[in-house]
């Protein structure tokens, strides 16, 4: 039976990635347990672990490493005291596999630990681009991967750009792109939860500071809700990450909820069907979510897009974008409230593909090579034509020995 360390941070990732753990847990050659870090652990955003204990997956360790405080530096410092304590923990637990998705630093980290070990690495997610430093840990995390799971052939064509032998990449849809199996409440019972108006639509705002701007992040957040306040929606504000300048933002919308009687703090959701409810019966997403790129298009939520955390991403999704601006905030999200925009969204939903990611990770899994991560890992150079690389179109998403 292999041994597979999947490493969650948040629920960011949690939450998304949960039913493709559910499907490893059910295979019968396969050992899963979870190793919880991060904001996981943090009394602030909810200590959402306990969703993970309430699933019924096996916690192998509980991993801290935060560094106090809302600055770059101790982001940093933080991802070092990660390795530190995931180093520990891997060398005790002595995986065949360890499962890391996205952008994050504790998956950078959990990524570095196991390859220092000669331990096989998976990548969920990589190839893609956005904004923020999340590009430089993506893209550190594929050179210490040694198998890729891309969600699209467009970031497997960026991985094999990056030196990675075509042969360990596998485009297998994105982890948790269809929200929709997780709406299990109604509207009806999302607002009384939340005493909100049962018969008015209401807004929701997810806001996460931006690495190379995050000095400007307590400016950025008062023009979103500068915008939010003047309309006459209830609206409901979610904590944002724990990234540099995330407690000024959340600052900000305390300040702002105190100050409107419409504007209302989201407590960190505990379960993933609450926060795909919350947002499947949201009339508007607006802010700079990854949420907003696949997850809000599956249930044919409108999406202002705000400032370029997410640039890059812009294509994969029927957004609307906007800059910093409270004036033109507001008109975009009326925008979005507009007949002809959700018309055009629900056109744009309609044609996404849904794939069985968690049935093509769990055969990636069950069938890859235990012995690479103790082989030198060589860079896969591109033909070259005249001075140009190529990436070639792959004809196969095959990804075996």
């Amino acid at each position: 039976m292999r041994k597979v360390l999947y490493i969650s941070g948040s629920r960011a990732d949690y939450g998304p990635v949960r039913r493709v753990l559910q499907a490893i847990q059910a295979d019968p050659d396969l050992d899963l347990s979870i190793l919880v870090t991060g904001m996981h652990l943090d009394p602030a955003h909810g200590e959402t672990w306990q969703e993970i204990d309430a699933d019924g997956f096996t916690i192998a360790e509980r991993v801290y490493g935060h560094v106090t405080g809302d600055s770059l530096a101790a982001m940093g410092a933080s991802v070092g005291l990660y390795l530190y304590g995931m180093s520990q923990t891997i060398a005790r637990i002595q995986p065949d596999i360890v499962l890391v998705l996205g952008d994050r630093g504790e998956q950078l980290a959990g990524a570095m630990a196991a390859a220092f070990q000669n331990i096989v690495v998976v990548h969920l997610c990589g190839g893609s681009i956005s904004g923020s430093i999340d590009d430089s840990i993506r893209h550190a995390i594929t050179k210490f991967a040694h198998y890729h799971l891309p969600a699209f052939e467009e970031h497997a064509r960026r991985i094999i750009q990056m030196g990675e032998d075509p042969a360990r990449v596998r485009v297998v849809g994105l982890p948790g792109g269809d929200i929709r199996p997780d709406v299990a409440f109604s509207r009806e019972q999302i607002c009384t939860e939340l005493a909100l108006p049962p018969t008015q639509l209401y807004l929701l705002v997810i806001q996460h500071s931006v690495t190379h701007s995050q000095a400007e992040a307590g400016k950025q957040i008062t023009e979103t809700l500068e915008a939010v306040a003047a309309l006459d929606f209830p609206t409901l504000l979610a904590n944002p990450n724990d990234d540099a300048g995330g407690r000024v933002i959340l600052a900000k919308m305390k300040e702002y909820s105190e100050r409107y009687a419409h504007l209302h703090i989201l407590p960190p959701q505990c379960s993933r069907e609450r926060f795909a409810s919350i947002m499947a019966h949201a009339g508007v997403l607006i802010g700079n979510s990854s949420s907003g790129i696949v997850e809000a298009m599956s249930v044919s939520l409108p999406v202002v897009n705000i400032g370029n955390r997410q640039r890059g991403r812009e294509h994969m999704a029927c957004l609307l974008n906007v800059g910093y601006d409270r004036a033109e905030i507001r008109q975009v999200i009326e925008t979005a409230l507009s007949d002809a925009y959700r018309q055009q969204l629900a056109d744009f939903a309609s044609q996404m593909m849904v794939r069985d990611t968690a049935a093509e990770v769990v055969d990636c899994l069950r069938s890859l090579d235990l012995h690479i991560g103790t082989h030198r890992k060589a860079f896969f150079d591109l033909p070259v034509q005249g001075n140009i690389p190529i990436v070639k179109e792959r004809a196969t998403e095959t990804m075996m020995d």
